[in-house]
């Protein structure tokens, strides 16, 4: 029975800054009567949501982003995950990645993008090497911070344990660099949906989200670009508590890391 009082505060606490921002739009609207081609009022957006997710236009749209996001996402977590260890616990190979590390993480990923479609064209690869090279910037350096901050006594008494290299990485250095992962999955994560909303303006033929947005503002209609964005905003809404709050469960909460009354 505690949990339904808990439960309740949490999504009243959550809804303030939504209920914020729609009190300034409600007030934005009344305010700028001029403006009503440009800033619909709230009902008639919550309408077109209403409309296009009944009518099956939503679910298929953010079917094709997904499909366009995770392939590539899931790979980039890997790899950056792996490579970004060995970075962490090797000086060697810090010395050799991390200048080109440092060179390339400013530059702004759709900037890649000429360059990917040059080679691969107005392909759904061409996305998934966009959304790759933006989620993968992102967690490397969390997951090489979140290896080299961690406790190296708990590295010696490993050792003593006689514990091999590749278990020591996967009992010791891994769980407790794990913190700082998730959070960089979760920036990764959100750069790739970012990345990926650009990506599917530019490569219109795919479809997706991003499309949708885009051919919207070209026909000015506004309701459909901010339904389009209130819809990239509950994805992500339910990716991070269907994912990322269920993995810290049986992770961190678990181990005792964190606490669940702070998650």
């Amino acid at each position: 029975m505690k949990s339904i009082p808990r439960l309740i505060n949490k999504i009243a606490l959550g809804s303030i800054p939504f209920l914020v921002i729609l009190i300034i739009w409600l007030i934005f609207y009344y305010f700028n009567q001029r403006l009503k081609w440009l800033i619909p009022h709230p009902i008639e957006t919550a309408q077109s949501l209403w409309q296009l997710t009944t009518d099956g236009t939503i679910l298929r749209l953010v079917s094709l982003s997904l499909l366009n996001l995770f392939p590539a996402f899931i790979l980039a977590t890997i790899c950056a995950i792996a490579l970004g260890t060995i970075i962490g616990i090797n000086r060697t190979v810090r010395k050799i990645f991390f200048p080109f590390l440092s060179a390339i993480y400013p530059i702004p990923t759709l900037a890649w993008l000429p360059f990917v479609i040059l080679f691969l064209g107005f392909t759904r690869e061409a996305i998934w090497a966009v959304i790759f090279i933006s989620s993968f910037m992102k967690i490397i350096y969390n997951v090489i911070g979140g290896v080299r901050n961690i406790n190296i006594e708990h590295i010696l008494a490993a050792k003593n344990f006689n514990l091999s290299k590749t278990r020591i990485v996967l009992q010791v250095v891994l769980p407790s660099a794990f913190p700082q992962i998730i959070t960089g999955l979760r920036i990764g994560f959100g750069s790739a949906w970012r990345s990926l909303i650009g990506a599917e303006m530019l490569v219109a033929t795919l479809g997706g989200l991003g499309k949708f947005i885009w051919m919207a503002q070209w026909f000015l209609d506004f309701n459909k670009v901010i339904t389009g964005l209130i819809a990239i905003s509950i994805i992500s809404v339910i990716i991070e508590e269907l994912i990322f709050k269920k993995i810290e469960k049986h992770t961190l909460i678990k181990w005792g890391v964190i606490h669940e009354e702070y998650v």
